[in-house]
């Protein structure tokens, strides 16, 4: 099974999910599905694992 994390976007502030092993703790910036931003996981203001 996948693991995954969850993400709060800071434009939107909507709420999406990462797959953990690829992403969580990597200096990759993130993409917001719902407004297409792409921001680094730090200036999201939530991140639940």
């Amino acid at each position: 099974m996948a693991r995954i994390f969850w993400v709060t976007c800071p434009k939107c502030n909507k709420r999406f999910y990462c797959h953990s092993e690829e992403l969580l703790h990597k200096k990759i910036d993130l993409l917001c599905p719902y407004c297409g931003i792409y921001f680094p996981q730090e200036q999201s203001p939530k991140i639940q694992e």
